[in-house]
Parts: structure tokens; C-alpha cells; sequence
């Protein structure tokens, strides 16, 4: 693929590292012509100078021919634009990084449509989302979060004498809100029928909502070891988003604020969560506190060495699991050498989903299961498609193919059944075999690059 990268912080260096090494024709854009110079040094790449959000600099890096244009420098503002000027000037796929994306979450339709971009990514929003998904592992092996949260996709293997082995899936007695998409058999992948018999060392793919879920691992009759009572620090847009989804999964969440001006603005925005105004590094407070009672210790701030610190004295206290957010990619090994359990780094976490999509060709791929037998598919629906009106039992989707889940313009959510109607504009969440990727993407109307 031609791939023109729009800014050379730490999520553009590392993908244009990545993606040279992996045979694609790079070229990046940055201002700063030291930094340009350093990469053009290591790399084979094309190195233009310049601001990506200018339509001369742009052509003259020629993103008419670019196959796909990531905007991914730390400027909200430089991206948006480069995204809205490169599609018009003929980039095939642009794929927009964002930092703050409260305005784009009120009027989605909108911004898509004005800025032309084919997939979003925010830094705080992959942060949360993984930060969360890491406390709230329990039996589940696997979580992937989609359609902002409202749907999750959980692994969990199936052991011998369980209560749904050696059932058929038919008479699986299921919460409602809950679809077994897809079953891993010695590594290989099936979209199950109502007569496929479950067996034990089965993985078992379960989708929908987070609660519906919770009471089917509540089924299974495993032991549930997943945190319930967490202790987060950092006064950031990730910290307050983590609290929030970890109220919604029923967690007994405290938040600690070094800021009194955050801390108080965090008590009104977070009702039903404990916010704490002191220093998480004061470690008469943390014993106050009772910190080494908690099951996690979280810390999210905006700064590094706060994180790394606080969670080391949360693990001399005696918690048992400890996450830090790291800004610097190359810092991840270094944390986890240092007694950290989880390290999570935002910018990582973008260039993978941005390597996922390249690797996949799917602009719509958000996850890949198996490496690669399978995916899992998100989708709109656009007024014109032949699906809009049709019942999902009619609409033609192959078989190894299955509607997941349904998110309507509205912001409600749909585990669909065969009689459920897809309507225009709704986002469909897809599980697909491999080889029934084109098929499907054929049929809502996208085509492989």
C-alpha cells in the first residue's frame, strides 16, 4: 500500500517503523525537520516538511496516490483537516486521531460526513477502554469492547461437567442479550448452529450486553476472580472515563485527585464514586485509606513517573494488581520489569488498531480472532444498501457469517434475532470466518482494497 503518515509523534514514528519494515511505500509529513531527518535516517521512507494540514504540502506528498492517510500528529485541529483536504484531494482511506472527541460523540453523523474520515481513533477512548477491560477480567480469557462499551465480546472456555458441555447449542438456556457467535475447537473456528454440541475445552465467542453477559459467566458456575473494589488515580479525561465504566460494572471505585480545582470538578461530574483530594505518593494516606484492602490500584494520570510510583507503593500496601498508563510506548517492558502488572500506553494501543485495519485491508475490522481465521466486523449501514428494510434471516449473509449486535441512531442497543429488521444508518457488529470476509463486506456495498 502507499501510506501517507500526517505527523511524526510517538503513535506515527512507531507505525512508520511498522509498516516499512512490512513492504509498504511510507512517506511522512511532519514540521519539525530534525525529527523528519532522524527517521528518513533509519527508515526507507519519503520525509516531507511541512504542515499536513496545507493543501500545497499535501500534494506535494502526493496523498492523491495514497492508498490510505493516517492523521495522527497531536494536533486535533492539523488532523481534521488533513483528513478533510486529502480526501478531497484523493486519498483512498483516511483514518482520523483524535484526543478529545466529546463534540464528535454528540453529532457522529455530522462529523463524518464533513470530515470524510473512514475511521476514528482516540487515544483516551482506546486507553479507557483497555484499562477497564483489564480490571474487569475475570473467567472470561478475552474481552473486546464495541459500539462504545454498550457491547462486549467475551472468550471463556468450557470445561468437563460444566453446565452447558455436552449440550446443543439449542438448548443452551441463554440470558437474553446474549449470542454465542463463534466456537474455537483445537484452534480452529466455527459459527455455530442450533445443533453444534458444546464440548469441553471448547472457547466459547459470547456477545452482548455487559450485564446480560455478567449473568451468563454467572452460569458457567466458574469462580469469578475479577476485581470489585478499585482505587484509581489521576484527575485525567481517561481517569474519568475509567470511573464511569467501572460504576456501570457495579465496582466500588475511589478516585484520587492531587489537584483541588480537578478533584472538585470530578465530584460533580462522577456521582456514586469517592473522590479523594490528596497526594497518591503520601503513603500515611494510602494506609488511612486502607489502599492495600482494594482489589486494583490504577494509576492514570497524565504523568508517567506519578503513575510508576504510586502503583509501586500500592503493591508494598499489599494490592494484588496494579495498572499504570505509560505516554512513552518504549517504557512498557521497563514498567512491567519494575513490578507493575499492566502497563497501557494510549499511543500503542492506537498504532495497533491502525495495523490491525492495514494488515486486515478492512477499514472495518476492529479485532482478529485466531490470527486471522476469523473477524469481527463493524459496519454502517448506508440508506441505499439492499439491506436496509430486510429481516436478517433474509438479507443474505453467508454462512460462517453472523450479525452480533445492532446500534441504532438513537444510541440503543440490539442483539438481534431473526426476525429483527436492519434499517439505515444502523452499525452492525459482524463475526465472519475468514473466508466469508468478501462476501459479507460485498454485501453492505465495501470492497477490500
Amino acid at each position: 500500500m502507499n501510506i501517507l503518515i500526517v505527523g511524526l509523534g510517538e503513535v506515527g514514528s512507531y507505525l512508520a517503523k511498522v509498516l516499512s519494515t512490512e513492504g509498504h511505500a511510507i512517506t511522512v509529513v511532519d514540521p519539525d525537520l530534525q525529527r523528519l531527518r532522524r527517521l528518513a535516517d533509519l527508515l526507507d521512507v519519503q520525509a516531507v516538511h511541512g504542515d499536513g494540514s496545507r493543501p500545497d504540502v499535501l500534494d506535494k506528498a502526493e496523498a492523491h496516490g495514497a492508498d490510505l492517510l493516517l492523521a495522527v500528529s497531536n494536533d486535533d485541529k492539523v488532523n481534521m483537516l488533513t483528513c478533510l483536504f486529502g480526501k478531497r484531494m484523493g486519498a483512498k482511506k483516511t483514518v482520523l486521531r483524535l484526543r478529545d472527541t466529546s463534540a464528535v460523540r454528540r453529532s457522529k453523523t455530522f462529523f463524518r460526513r464533513n470530515l470524510q474520515y473512514d475511521l476514528l481513533l482516540s487515544l483516551d477512548d482506546l486507553a479507557a477502554a483497555e484499562v477497564t477491560k483489564t480490571v474487569r477480567q475475570s473467567n472470561a480469557f478475552g474481552i473486546d469492547d464495541f459500539a462504545e462499551g454498550k457491547v462486549q465480546l467475551r472468550r471463556f472456555r468450557l470445561t468437563a461437567g460444566g453446565p452447558f458441555t455436552g449440550q446443543q447449542l439449542k438448548d443452551v438456556k441463554l440470558p437474553a442479550g446474549v449470542l454465542i457467535a463463534a466456537i474455537d475447537r483445537a484452534h480452529e473456528v466455527v459459527v455455530p448452529g442450533g445443533g453444534d454440541e458444546l464440548r469441553a475445552e471448547d472457547e466459547v465467542f459470547a456477545i452482548g450486553e455487559p450485564k446480560a453477559l455478567a449473568q451468563f459467566e454467572k452460569k458457567l458456575g466458574q469462580p469469578k476472580a475479577a476485581a470489585r473494589n478499585v482505587v484509581v488515580f489521576g484527575g485525567s479525561r481517561i481517569s474519568a472515563q475509567v470511573c464511569q465504566s467501572l460504576q456501570r460494572e457495579h465496582l466500588a471505585v475511589r478516585v484520587i485527585v492531587e489537584d483541588r480545582s480537578e478533584a472538585e470538578r470530578l465530584s460533580e461530574l462522577l456521582k456514586g464514586v469517592t473522590v479523594l483530594h490528596a497526594d497518591a505518593t503520601d503513603l500515611n494516606f494510602l494506609q488511612e485509606e486502607h489502599v492495600g484492602d482494594v482489589d486494583a490500584f490504577l494509576g492514570v494520570s497524565d504523568e508517567d513517573e506519578r503513575n510508576l510510583m504510586s502503583c509501586q507503593l500500592a503493591r508494598t500496601l499489599g494490592v494484588p494488581r496494579t495498572l499504570a498508563l505509560v505516554q512513552k510506548p518504549d517504557y512498557v517492558s521497563l514498567y512491567q520489569k519494575l513490578g507493575i502488572d499492566v502497563a497501557v500506553s494510549p499511543r500503542l494501543l492506537c498504532a495497533n488498531r491502525i495495523l490491525a485495519f492495514v494488515r486486515s485491508r478492512s477499514i472495518s475490522t476492529i479485532a482478529s480472532i485466531e490470527e486471522g481465521k476469523a473477524e469481527v466486523l463493524e459496519l454502517e449501514v448506508a440508506p441505499g444498501s439492499p439491506l436496509v428494510d430486510q429481516p436478517l434471516r433474509t438479507a443474505g449473509f453467508p454462512r460462517g457469517s453472523v450479525v452480533a449486535a445492532i446500534t441504532r441512531d438513537d444510541g440503543t442497543v440490539l442483539i438481534p434475532r431473526g426476525d429483527d429488521t436492519i434499517r439505515a444508518h444502523d452499525q452492525l457488529v459482524l463475526f465472519a470466518l475468514q473466508q466469508v470476509v468478501d462476501e459479507v463486506l460485498a454485501l453492505a456495498g465495501v470492497v477490500r482494497e
